[in-house]
């Protein structure tokens, strides 16, 4: 282990109550492994008995959508400092998902046996470490939870009946908001054809920003605007449709901007199908009426 790879280490929450001789020893027991971007660091369903750190690049874990694995789903991208294959090097179950190096990558491999083993040679090191992936697990079950709670929940929100897709968003916006940790801003935008601006339909301030986050015409992209604001833009077949900022009140780590981008970008993908559909009920509306106006002249 060189310096640079231990001062990635010791940014790893799972090791925070290690002292560097108990983090070191304890790292003898991992191999290290390098992947290029592209390459499949392990596929869904295959056997699995290994815990592996990222130290450098990014791995994504996606989930295939076909059994001819060519369309695949992201759950998650990984950054350093993170951990992944929890389940495994705990019980050897097979994968759940695939993951996958979407840059060039360096890893620690740490296998079922030779963690137990340490466990049990060095019970003072190993059982702290066993605690804290317990913790991570259960903080990541949480959020699934959560995700899913609030992903059931606008779903259903969808399926009602609404005059316009401005109604739909500064309805749909407020939802969101109480299954996000923390404390949150959220400011709802609606493209309008008319003038070819964004009309904010929705703004939820519960603290006070130095300056309300603007972006100019070209910069409407999804993505991180800095290390609290997220910008999730919905277009649909090119069709302009709007976009909302989540701020929040404190920087966000790595792995949680991580997340929170999978989520956000699900949440667009809905609202953008919903928005589409009330739009083009609504065209159908007029046209209905403007028919029943021609034949009444």
């Amino acid at each position: 282990m060189d310096e640079s790879d231990f001062k990635n280490l010791k940014k790893v929450s799972i090791f925070k109550n290690f002292d560097d001789n108990r983090l070191k020893e304890f790292f003898k027991t991992f191999k290290q492994k390098k992947y290029n971007a592209g390459d499949i660091i392990f596929k869904e369903g295959s056997a699995g008995n290994t815990l592996l750190l990222l130290i450098e690049g990014e791995v994504i874990i996606e989930k295939k959508l076909d059994e001819d694995e060519k369309d695949f789903k992201q759950l998650a991208l990984l950054s350093v400092g993170e951990f992944f294959g929890e389940m495994a090097v705990i019980d050897e179950r097979p994968r759940t998902a695939q993951a996958r190096a979407c840059a060039d990558a360096v890893l620690y491999e740490l296998n079922h046996r030779d963690f137990f083993n340490f466990i049990r040679e060095q019970p003072e090191t190993g059982i702290p470490f066993l605690v804290e992936i317990t913790k991570t697990v259960l903080r990541r079950l949480q959020n699934t939870s959560n995700e899913l709670t609030m992903l059931f929940d606008l779903s259903k929100f969808v399926m009602e009946e609404y005059d316009s897709s401005k109604e739909f968003l500064s309805k749909a916006a407020g939802e969101i908001a109480p299954y996000l940790d923390g404390i949150w801003n959220i400011d709802a935008y609606i493209y309008n054809q008319f003038n070819e601006e964004y009309d904010l339909v929705f703004c939820m301030e519960k603290f006070k920003q130095e300056s309300k986050i603007s972006v100019s015409e070209k910069d409407i992209k999804t993505g991180w605007l800095n290390d609290r604001a997220y910008m999730a833009v919905f277009n649909l077949r090119n069709k302009k449709l709007g976009y909302i900022i989540f701020s929040k009140e404190t920087e966000l780590m790595n792995f949680e901007k991580n997340n929170l981008s999978t989520i956000f970008n699900t949440i667009s993908s809905i609202l953008a199908s919903a928005m589409e559909n009330i739009d083009y009920r609504a065209e159908l509306a007029l046209m209905e009426k403007l028919k029943e106006k021609k034949y009444t002249i």
